[in-house]
Formats: structure tokens, C-alpha cells, sequence
């Protein structure tokens, strides 16, 4: 390994791990009924936080107080205060103004303005303070400030009568060429350094078997006068002296006034000062921390760039290893010092004291301080991903917090070289490190992106189902930007992530989104994760997991869970012929998985395990596993339909998502027994029974419609059965595209069916009676000045010649009448709005329907519908892209913002292509009469 891969996998560290973080007597899953019964509205921890980022610290409390105001009303459950500095990129025309030093008495009196207000609003709040990103200043003291090490190396010939002076190493420039920030005492010295060690080595010599030719001469140095009085051997030699000082590394976003050294966060006494320095300007504004709104201590991904190294390395590396590091200092520079192996066998042992120093000094650490006060630590432990430089064993590291956070980006997938894995997608990682440490969240810093108000709540529907998917429980939006009072609209914020806050044109309507996102939430957080397959997955450091079935799958329709070495070790039994992790999960098998550093006691334990009867796969997991798919359907192979499995002490839930743009339609069959099917909708709250179900030995079998990315959940509860089919028969290779309703089946293709139930068969047809509204729609615009335009046709705003239609963002009003005849008594009828971009909120007769944010766009109107004329009215929003394109081609300003491009400042606003805007339509109104029994 070279010296900048070392710097790559160094880049942050730490030590000792014991118990792992979370008791067993943790809260059990509910009950199928509580679950029913909270399922349309839950509150509390299932519903999304956001970043609240205070731009350069500058604030206003009128703002604070309205924009919590205006989160609670949209359905956020808390923020993540993120007090962050603006790049010089992100803001050319300078309209973001310097606030106040972070944590000094103006910016403590803005924390307390949102601490309480967000407790008058039932709020959470949490407060971002990662020293090697944001959160930092002038109280950091070399001592406590990240430390790396310097070298100098001196030919000597030996002569056991000369005393030899050994120079200072020289601090050689930092990573951007220029001199290290550090403070230096009067000699010129820096304030802190620590002799490491003096290292004696023949001249010449490369690729060394072992260390017997290394010689520690550091007893024989003296460091105040830099003498080496050492009785040498005859011959020349090179004599290395190291010494360990700051790195001068900086925080990567402060705020401007508040720059300042980021900690050695390998050092327990610098998180020690780091934590109790926010604690103790805290209390005395706040008071007893523990009853106030603040309760998170929020830490980010480490994202330092420097080589590391702290004073008590060198002691923890031999507690850990039984031998001493100091022999071996030259191969952290020179990768050919040493033979391959023992370089190899070294890299490992200093890569895993860099992360056990990291999890025992700084997670755990900081986790029993902000304990000992009433909080919880919260952190991208670990992480983020191969972009970064990762110090630690993730899974341990995740699991020594008390809520473990991943990450994943919207449309910006990284990469690594030669691989289809994206590695910027960290939920699987989040997910098993909470199960695992029986930690009950997973959260997500949720739809990291760089697409500038050009997305709708739909395409992040997507993003956050994939996440969903693969085990996140709750969002942590990234981010709603504060914008003081001064600044218009879109206004201000922070570069990167997807702009969600108050002065979204979508905002007024998101809070179903919301909802949405809070319901899967909430189910997710209160029941189990149900997998057939354990993979351990070794002991490499750094060890990332990667997203589901990627590197390592079981099989199509089957899902996995995964432990690492302290787990194993620590809690992983077999009974009755399955491996069991007591109260997170049973599995039928145990994989290994390939291409990773194996601990020798974890394999041991697996031998050992395995002869009481544990099933131990080789490469065919699927032939060891004797089990058929948990989830599956006719075309699987396709990848239509993706999905995850949870229990509860009564009930399973298998939310299935469609991950395409296409209404898909399946049979789909369910490893379940003796159980009846539901279909819980999350976009809705609503439950309803599926009435066309059968029981095939251990499988149910039901026809299932998703429409475009849409996402179910299919609930099986011991509740009874009711009156059901067995069996849809249908012409053609899938069935009809159906909906399971409170009224019963909605088919929505004309045709043919057959009906099984038992040995009846019944035949039906078919055909609903439809109409396309085709009259002209009467459309206001407001912007500036209201303008009313009939739309003889519904089109996109961005295909007229009117600029003010052209480029318009905001809402538009759509109004227009149809005739209606009511067909029969129980006929469903449905209102479809076809495609719509991106929002839109209903009334029909002046009776509130409802929005609709993704497909598909449908409302029962069964029973607000008129015989005769009906009056239908609908609300669109769009984003701010169009408008901000508009404003930089006509020259208008209808829009402030410091972004002066888009997608990561890289396309000027008038080169941005304009955005499909409006309602599309066909707008249409179909009488069906259901199917029930």
C-alpha cells in the first residue's frame, strides 16, 4: 500500500469497542391492531426531519420562528440545525451576509429562539456539530487540534565516539501546497509536538523480511538539545526521527466567523472538550438539557483529508496487536521498506488501531457524555461511502451511536472504478448496523443532490422508495435553507441537496408527501426485519457495505442480513438448525461471501457453531438454503417489482415497490401461511382487503397493480377471512390492472374474467363507461399581476409564446365544467387527471378532494359528482427552474437567489432546459361498478 492510499484509508480513526450500543430490553414490535390504528396519521419519530441550514450564521428570529411554524404544518417532526459557511462559488454576488460566531451570545440566543419554539410545536431538534466539517473555532487548543506526522532522515556514518545531532523534521506544506495553519512557539517549533521515535536502519536496504535490521535508538536521543549519543556500528546508516504535531487541518464549511482547527478525533480528551464545550454554553441558556426540545448532538461524516495520527497510538497499537509500531514507522512512508506481506499484515494491524481509537474515543465517547446530559449522539459514523476516506469498521462504528445516519444522493451516482455499485447509496450499511445493535432507527440524510429546484415531490418519491427498500426508517431531508426576512423567492441556499423548504413553489401542498413518507416510516420503525441469509462480512478496514444485491445477493426474491466480527462474536447462537442473533432475527443460513479478510476467532466460532447444526453456504447459497423465494412473480428476472419484509408479533408486511415508469400487474406470491392479505396504501392511510387470494402450500398467491413507481405495502394478519376468490383468470401473460378498494375490485381494462372460488367458477365482463373532458379550461396565473388564459387544449405552460406563461413558477388555478350522468347505484366513479407536473390539489363542486403529488393522479368522486353540471377546479404547482431560466433570458426579476447556476453552479440559468409545467391531462371520469362478494 503507497502513502496515498494510506492518507485515503487514514483519513479519520479510532479504538477499544465493548458492549455494543443498544439494550436487549428494547421496545417490541407493536401489535397488528396498534399498528392499523396509528397507520393513517403517526406522529412522533416516523415523521421526516430536515437540515436547517443557517447560512454563514446569520439569522433572523422572526424567520425561525415562522419557518417551524410552517415545517410543523407541513408535517416535519424536527430539525437538524446545521449552522454551515456558503463557498465563495455558491454565493458570487455576496448576498449572504456574516452572522455571529457560532456559539457565541448571538448565536446562542437564535439556538434558544428555535429550541423553544420548536417545544411549543412538538418539535425535535438536533444541533450539527462535526469538527472536521462545520462546527468548530478558536477554543480548539493544539493539543486537542489533529495531529499527523513529520519525519526527517539523516545518513550517519557509525562511530561509537561522535554524538550526532538528529534535526527537527521539517512541517512540510500542506495538501494545497501552502504553509499548515498551526500555532509555533518562540523556537520556531510548533506550540505541540511529541517526539514519536528515533529509528536507526542500514543504508540501502529495501523489502526487509522483518525488523531485526531496524534498531530503536530513541533511548539514546535526548529531544531538547536533538543529540544522538548512540554506540553505532561500523557503516552507514539512515537515522529517522518522527515526531508527531498538528496537521493544521481546518474545518471544510465553517461559518465566517467561527474557522478554526478540526479535533484529533482519535483523542478521547479532545471529543471530551469538544462535546462539553457545546454542552456548557448550552445550559446556561437553555437549562436542564434533558427537559428542553434539544435532543440530538448531530456529528457528520468525516470527511478530514490530512494523514492522521494521535499520542496514544503507539500504546493502543501494541495492546491491540502484541508488538510494538515503532520499527515499522518507515513503511508508513515508503510502501517498499518492508516485504509485501509484512507490509500487508502491518497496514491492517495500524488501519484497525486507527478505528478502534476512533469508535472507542470518539462515538462512545461522545455517546456517554451526551448521555450523561440527557441527549443522544446521532452520526454518519464510518461513512460516507468510497468518496471519502473511511477509518473505521462501519458496522461497529455505527453501532457504538445511539442512532446510526447513512446517506444517499438523488441523480448523482458515484462510482467506484470498474463497478456497477453505487457507493455514494449507504442504507443497507445503516440499516444492518441498527438491527444488528438493536439501535430501532435507520435514519438517511435524504435526496443529497445538486438539481436546483427541478424536481418534484414525485421524482423523490422514487429516491426515498429505493431507500426505503433497502431498510431506512426515517428522512432526514437535506435541507431546508433559513432565509431571513430581506430575501425574496426562491431565496437563499445552501449548494447542494434538493431545496426544500418554505419558499418551494410546491411547499403550500407537500404535507401529503409528508404523510407518506411518515406512514412507511412508522411501520418500518415499529416491526422486525425478516431475512433467510446472515452474511458475515469480515474484518477488512475500512469494510463498507455495499447496496443491496450488489457485490453480494442470495437470490432473486430473497433478502439478507448481515453481522460483523464484535456481533458474531458476541451474540450469534444456532437453534434448532438456524443461526440466531437474540432479538433481531433467525436465519436459515450462514454465507461468508468472498473476496474479504475473515477474523480467525469469528471463523472459529462459525466451525464451531456449524457443528451444532448451523447451515454454513458455499457458493451456491440458494442450494444450502432449500427454501423458495420469500417474494416472487412470473417475471422476476426483469427486476419490475423490488421489495422488503417486516413482522410483528401478529402480522408481516411486504412493502413492494414498482421501480419502473410503467403500471406493472403480477401475480405475486408471498411465502406466508394461514394468514389474510390487506393492501395498505401509504400515499393514502387507507386499508383494504384483497378479496382475490388462495393459499398454495406455503405460499399466498393475489394479483397485484402498481401503478408508475408506485409503492403498498401487502399486510398478512391472522384478522380472519372474509368472503373471497381464489383465483382471477384472464387472457394474456399478466392480469388486468386492477385496484383493491373498500367497495371491491376496480378493474380499469375492459375484457373477459373468470372467477375461481373453490370449484365455482364465475364469468364476468367488463366495461366501465369513460369521457374525457374536453371543454376549454379557464387558467390564472399570478405572477406580479393575474392573468386569466383559456386553454382550449391542456399543454405544458413552457409551449406558449406568452413569457409570462412560458417561464411561469408558482400556482395556477385550472377551472372547467363537465355533465355528468349517474349510471347505476353502485357504480364507483373516478376522476383521473392524467399526467400532471408536478402538484396538484382538487375541488370538485367546491368540495375538497384532496393533492395528488404521483401517479396515479385518481379520486373517487362517487359521492361529490352531480348528475347534471359539475364544476371541477384544480391547483398546479411547478418548481422555480423555469422562472429562474425566464428571469436570466428576458432579463426580469422575479426571482433572488445566490445560485447564479445550476447543478453544482455548472449550467447558467439561461442554459438550463425548461421544465414540462401544468396539468397534461387527459383529464377523464370513468363509472365502474366494482367486483365484491
Amino acid at each position: 500500500m503507497n502513502r496515498s492510499t494510506y492518507l485515503a484509508c487514514l483519513v479519520c480513526i479510532s479504538l477499544w469497542s465493548c458492549s455494543p450500543g443498544a439494550p436487549d430490553d428494547q421496545t417490541q414490535p407493536l401489535s397488528y391492531q396498534e399498528l392499523k390504528e396509528a397507520f393513517p396519521d403517526p406522529q412522533g419519530m416516523a415523521r421526516p426531519k430536515v437540515y436547517w441550514w443557517w447560512l454563514n450564521g446569520y439569522t433572523d428570529s422572526v424567520r425561525i420562528k415562522e419557518e417551524l411554524r410552517s415545517m410543523k404544518a407541513a408535517g416535519i417532526g424536527g430539525v437538524d440545525i446545521f449552522e454551515i459557511g456558503i463557498l465563495p462559488a455558491s454565493d458570487p454576488g455576496n448576498i449572504i451576509p456574516a452572522g455571529p460566531a457560532f456559539m457565541g451570545d448571538s448565536s446562542l440566543k437564535a439556538i434558544q429562539v428555535a429550541v423553544e419554539e420548536a417545544g411549543k410545536l412538538d418539535m425535535e431538534v438536533g444541533l450539527g456539530l462535526a469538527s472536521s466539517w462545520n462546527a468548530g473555532g478558536s477554543w480548539v487548543q493544539p493539543q486537542h487540534a489533529a495531529k499527523t506526522v513529520y519525519y526527517s532522515r539523516t545518513a550517519y556514518s557509525g562511530s561509537p565516539t561522535e554524538t550526532f545531532t538528529v534535526p527537527f523534521p521539517e512541517i512540510t506544506p500542506a495538501r494545497n501546497k501552502q504553509p499548515r495553519l498551526i500555532e509555533y512557539g518562540a523556537n520556531g517549533k510548533p506550540a505541540y509536538w511529541e517526539d514519536i521515535a528515533v529509528l536507526a536502519v542500514p543504508k540501502i536496504r529495501k523489502s526487509l523480511a522483518d525488523t531485526s535490521e531496524v534498531i530503536n535508538v530513541t533511548a539514546f536521543f535526548n529531544s531538547e538539545t536533538d543529540q544522538l549519543s548512540w554506540e553505532a556500528p561500523q557503516g552507514d546508516w539512515d537515522i529517522y526521527r518522527f515526531i508527531c504535531s498538528n496537521s493544521g487541518e481546518q474545518l471544510a464549511r465553517p461559518s465566517p466567523n467561527s474557522n478554526g482547527p478540526i479535533i484529533d478525533h482519535f483523542d478521547s480528551t479532545a471529543t471530551e472538550m469538544h462535546i462539553n464545550y457545546f454542552i456548557d454554553r448550552l445550559q446556561p441558556v437553555l437549562g436542564d438539557l434533558s427537559k428542553t426540545a434539544l435532543k440530538y448532538f448531530y456529528l457528520a461524516s468525516y470527511e478530514a483529508k490530512d494523514f492522521a495520527w494521535t499520542a496514544t497510538l503507539p500504546a493502543t497499537f501494541r495492546k491491540l496487536h502484541g508488538y510494538p509500531i515503532d520499527k515499522f514507522l518507515p513503511a508508513v512512508f515508503d510502501p517498499d521498506f518492508f516485504d509485501k506481506e509484512v507490509t500487508a499484515q502491518f497496514n491492517y494491524d495500524f488501519l484497525k488501531t486507527f478505528s478502534e481509537l476512533m469508535i472507542h474515543n470518539h462515538y462512545r465517547k461522545a455517546r456517554e457524555i451526551c448521555n450523561r446530559h440527557g441527549l443522544q449522539i446521532i452520526s454518519e459514523a464510518g461513512g460516507p461511502g468510497h468518496s471519502h476516506h473511511i477509518p473505521a469498521e462501519t458496522l461497529k462504528a455505527l453501532g457504538s451511536l445511539d442512532i446510526p445516519r447513512g446517506e444517499f444522493w438523488y441523480n448523482r451516482t458515484f462510482f467506484k472504478e470498474d463497478s456497477i455499485v453505487d457507493y455514494i447509496w449507504l442504507v443497507k450499511e445503516i440499516a444492518a448496523a441498527s438491527h444488528i445493535y438493536k439501535l430501532g432507527i435507520v435514519e438517511e440524510e435524504a435526496f443529497t443532490s445538486y438539481w436546483d429546484w427541478q424536481e418534484g415531490p414525485a421524482d423523490l418519491k422514487i429516491i426515498a422508495d429505493r431507500a426505503f427498500a433497502e431498510g431506512m426508517n426515517r428522512l432526514v431531508i437535506h435541507g431546508f435553507t433559513h432565509n431571513p426576512s430581506e430575501f425574496g423567492v426562491p431565496g437563499i441556499v445552501y449548494w447542494a441537496g434538493t431545496h426544500y423548504n418554505d419558499k418551494r413553489v410546491w411547499w403550500p401542498k407537500v404535507k401529503p408527501f409528508n404523510d407518506y413518507l411518515s406512514r412507511i416510516s412508522y411501520i418500518l420503525q415499529n416491526t422486525s426485519f425478516h431475512a433467510d441469509v446472515l452474511y458475515y462480512y469480515g474484518d477488512d478496514i475500512p469494510n463498507l457495505v455495499p447496496p443491496k444485491n450488489t457485490l453480494f445477493k442470495v437470490g432473486d426474491g430473497y433478502d439478507y442480513e448481515i453481522v460483523n466480527t464484535e456481533i458474531l462474536l458476541k451474540a450469534l447462537t444456532v437453534e434448532d438448525g438456524y443461526w440466531v442473533l437474540p432479538g433481531v432475527g433467525r436465519y436459515k443460513v450462514l454465507s461468508l461471501g468472498k473476496g474479504h479478510r475473515s477474523n480467525p476467532e469469528a471463523l472459529a466460532r462459525i466451525r464451531e457453531l456449524e457443528a451444532k447444526g448451523g447451515v454454513l453456504a458455499g457458493d451456491n447459497i440458494l442450494e444450502a438454503l432449500q427454501l423458495p423465494p420469500d417474494f416472487s412473480y412470473s417475471t422476476m428476472a426483469a427486476g419490475e417489482l423490488d421489495y422488503i419484509h417486516y413482522t410483528a408479533t401478529d402480522s408481516d408486511f411486504y412493502l413492494v415497490r414498482n421501480t419502473t415508469g410503467e403500471t406493472v400487474s403480477r401475480v405475486c406470491s408471498f411465502r406466508q401461511s394461514d394468514k389474510t392479505p390487506e393492501i395498505w396504501d401509504p400515499a393514502t392511510g387507507k386499508t383494504v382487503p384483497v378479496i382475490i387470494w388462495e393459499q398454495q402450500d406455503r405460499h399466498v398467491q393475489l394479483p397485484v397493480t402498481l401503478a408508475p413507481y408506485e409503492t403498498l405495502f401487502v399486510v398478512f394478519s391472522q384478522t380472519g377471512s372474509l368472503p373471497h376468490a381464489d383465483q382471477l383468470q384472464f387472457t394474456g401473460s399478466h392480469p388486468p390492472h386492477l385496484s383493491y378498494t373498500p367497495q371491491g375490485i376496480v378493474f380499469h381494462q375492459d375484457d373477459d374474467y373468470q372467477l375461481k372460488k373453490g370449484t365455482e367458477i364465475i364469468s364476468l365482463k367488463h366495461a366501465a363507461t369513460r369521457a374525457t373532458l374536453t371543454d376549454p379550461w379557464q387558467v390564472t396565473f399570478n405572477q406580479g399581476a393575474t392573468q386569466v388564459t383559456e386553454f382550449p387544449q391542456l399543454t405544458s405552460w413552457t409551449t406558449s409564446t406568452d413569457p409570462v406563461i412560458r417561464y411561469y413558477s408558482g400556482i395556477a388555478s385550472y377551472s372547467t365544467d363537465f355533465e355528468f350522468r349517474i349510471a347505476a347505484d353502485k357504480s364507483v366513479v373516478l376522476l383521473d387527471l392524467g399526467e400532471v407536473a408536478e402538484v396538484a390539489d382538487v375541488w370538485l363542486n367546491e368540495q375538497h378532494l384532496g393533492i395528488s403529488w404521483s401517479k396515479p393522479h385518481r379520486f373517487d368522486i362517487s359521492s361529490v359528482v352531480k348528475e347534471g353540471a359539475n364544476t371541477l377546479r384544480i391547483e398546479v404547482a411547478n418548481t422555480w427552474s423555469n422562472r429562474l431560466t425566464g428571469d436570466a433570458i428576458t432579463g426580469e426579476r422575479f426571482t433572488q437567489t445566490n445560485l447564479v447556476k445550476a447543478n453544482k453552479n455548472l449550467v447558467p440559468w439561461n442554459e438550463l432546459p425548461l421544465k414540462t409545467s401544468g396539468l397534461l391531462g387527459p383529464v377523464t371520469v370513468t363509472s365502474t361498478t366494482p367486483l365484491s362478494f
